[in-house]
């Protein structure tokens, strides 16, 4: 193999930070797209759990998208992902960990559940709407660390960082997907133009990249 290979899928909001990272610290990959109603025994072979994104180098796999996030760091040459001062890359970590967590599992698993359903014997019956409540609950606190920014990204740095360009599938399918759970202009300016800002940035491009389709399983 050439190059590292990525197997991936479009809808997942974790294989597209992991497809941005790459594409940031400027990595070339081969992008596999898998279908996950039918995931191919190379996929379990290299993440027993069968789940994207899995960076495959050689006959190694880095399994977990923030992993992959950290190699893409060591060994790209495009703009770093994390401060360099070491205080500020501990605090970097602890609000990317915030982004994956409270914005981006509320707002996807919702929508994974609305799509497909709820598991009657593990899931309340409200858990959607639960879901969606807690993240425009989160606004109110992602408003208050932008306002205290004088650049509007999370860690007041002059351009993104992987806690924000984390964000990025949120804000891209936020926006096509569920406009109304979005933060209101007059109560939380700075979200929205955060928001706004990933939305622009070239990166966002990989939100929606599709692979080659994987081989059959």
């Amino acid at each position: 193999m050439n190059r590292p290979r990525l197997w991936s899928w479009e809808l997942s909001p974790f294989a597209a930070k992991a497809r941005i990272a790459l594409s940031v610290k400027e990595i070339e990959v081969e992008l596999i797209e898998i279908d996950p109603r039918h995931r191919p025994a190379r996929l379990r072979a290299l993440n027993p759990a069968g789940r994207v994104p899995v960076l495959e180098i050689a006959e190694c796999a880095v399994v977990q998208s923030t992993a992959i996030c950290e190699w893409a760091q060591e060994v790209g040459s495009g703009p770093s992902l994390w401060p360099a001062d070491p205080l500020e890359r501990a605090r970097a970590r602890g609000l990317l960990r915030w982004v994956d967590d409270e914005l981006t599992t509320n707002f996807f698993l919702s929508m994974r559940k609305q799509a497909f359903g709820l598991d009657p014997d593990v899931d309340h019956p409200d858990l959607v709407q639960q879901l969606r409540t807690t993240l425009v609950k989160r606004w109110s606190p992602l408003e208050r660390m932008l306002a205290d920014s004088p650049t509007g990204w999370l860690l007041g740095s002059e351009g993104p960082l992987l806690p924000d360009l984390a964000a990025l599938p949120l804000a891209v399918r936020l926006l096509a997907w569920a406009p109304d759970l979005q933060p209101s202009p007059d109560v939380h300016p700075c979200a929205v133009e955060w928001l706004t800002a990933l939305r622009d940035h070239p990166a966002a491009a990989e939100v929606v990249r599709r692979g080659e389709p994987a081989p059959a399983p």
